[in-house]
């Protein structure tokens, strides 16, 4: 079976959340199947191939958006009319289009999978000529919501925002032929948000436990661990609210006690409260990083989707505090896999609890080392495999063909 997924931008190396989504999907459907990546954006940002994916072909669609104070208005303007968010128009141009059509036109195709949210425009532009897979990390819509919480409920840039978010949201889950989300949570919103015409298929995000592997012991200490890309809202609400509303009270307890927060844009991110004590190590091996942390935290109250990061630190060993929203779609459970906290003082108890407590952190840790087991990228490969060829199951004259016995031990 020949793939086209189409990305924006280049998603290699799998060091955000986004990235990491694309590369499996596209380890996953490389194994089997004929695979060819169109990546939309600056040709400098990427390479003409994935060393871990040797057999992918790779092709750049360059996009490189004009800045100018015109160049943006139009966008705007074209946002507006078309209900199309600017960061999609980015890799709509009439020559990426055209490339596209081209593309599909000629390439013999079976489906197309549009990676991500930002991508998800070329839904209704397709699906008459060819089965399209939308994946989504995030329902957009409560993206935008909390993105005009953040910056300002009046403001007529934000309330215009989130309006144009939930249409173009709408308008491209409906059309897609096959819609995947990361949780069962995330399906049933958008499933009720828009009164879409099909159910959304579940294909949880994974770990990659090779990359995480477990601490060799417990550090002790005062090291409190959060990790994340911190251009992205929801992280930085975490950031934020865990320095103003928990750090004081730990600090109490432990004058000592670092928050150490590491990931892209982490050396640009300005806390209120600046302090010594707060770690900003930007982008950097994530293991290495949290070799010496006591603890992790995940204080989400934003955002949708599965939290990788919670993931990864039950896969090197790391006990967790994390809020309801963080532990949504792992299967964590309260005092057995986590701890979970949804307000100031039960999260500051938490953290105080498991520093002190060396016997929790061992029980924690050892739940959290099995329960991570089943979240395995690996182990939703099939559940990958399977969505692209639902989709393609529905292209006129389409053959399902058997994997071969030796792709059978692959996956």
């Amino acid at each position: 079976m020949k793939v086209l997924f189409i990305a924006q931008p280049f998603p290699y190396p799998p060091d955000t959340g986004s990235r990491n989504l694309i590369f499996h999907w596209l380890d996953a459907a490389s194994r089997l199947h004929d695979i060819h990546l169109l990546w939309i954006g600056d040709p400098q940002k990427g390479t003409s191939s994935i060393r871990e994916l040797p057999k992918l072909k790779v092709t750049c669609i360059a996009a490189v958006p004009d800045m100018k104070l015109s160049a943006r208005i139009r966008r705007l303007a074209t946002a507006v009319l078309t209900n199309t968010p600017s960061t999609s128009l980015v890799g709509m141009t009439n020559g990426a289009r055209n490339e596209i059509l081209h593309h599909v036109e000629t390439g013999n195709y079976d489906v197309v999978v549009l990676t991500e949210n930002v991508v998800a425009g070329y839904a209704p532009l397709l699906v008459s000529s060819i089965p399209v897979v939308l994946f989504k990390h995030s329902v957009q819509a409560v993206d935008a919501r909390d993105a005009r919480n953040r910056f300002g409920k009046l403001h007529l840039r934000w309330a215009l925002e989130e309006h144009i978010v939930r249409k173009f949201e709408a308008r491209t889950c409906e059309t897609s032929t096959v819609l995947c989300t990361v949780n069962a949570e995330d399906a049933a919103d958008l499933a009720e948000r828009y009164r879409l015409p099909r159910p959304a298929r579940v294909v949880p995000i994974g770990v990659d436990l090779s990359k995480f592997p477990p601490r060799g012991q417990d550090p002790g200490g005062h090291v409190i661990g959060f990790f994340g890309n911190m251009s992205w809202g929801a992280n930085l609400d975490a950031a934020n609210w865990f320095v103003a509303q928990i750090l004081p009270t730990i600090w109490e307890k432990f004058p000592s006690a670092e928050f150490r927060v590491i990931g892209h844009g982490s050396k640009n991110w300005a806390p209120e409260k600046c302090d010594p004590r707060i770690d900003r190590r930007g982008p950097s091996n994530i293991p290495d990083c949290m070799s010496d942390a006591v603890i992790g935290v995940v204080p989400v109250f934003s955002g949708t989707g599965v939290r990788l990061k919670l993931l990864e630190m039950l896969s090197m060993g790391i006990p967790v505090i994390t809020t309801s929203l963080g532990a949504l779609g792992t299967g964590c459970k309260h005092e057995e896999h986590v701890l979970i906290a949804d307000d100031c003082d039960s999260f500051s108890a938490a953290v105080v609890r498991l520093i002190e407590d060396s016997r929790l952190r061992k029980k924690l840790r050892g739940a959290g080392l099995e329960l991570i087991q089943a979240h395995s990228w690996q182990s939703f490969y099939p559940e990958i495999l399977e969505a692209i060829q639902k989709a393609a199951s529905t292209h006129p004259g389409f053959v399902a063909r058997e994997p071969t016995s030796a792709a059978q031990e692959i996956l």
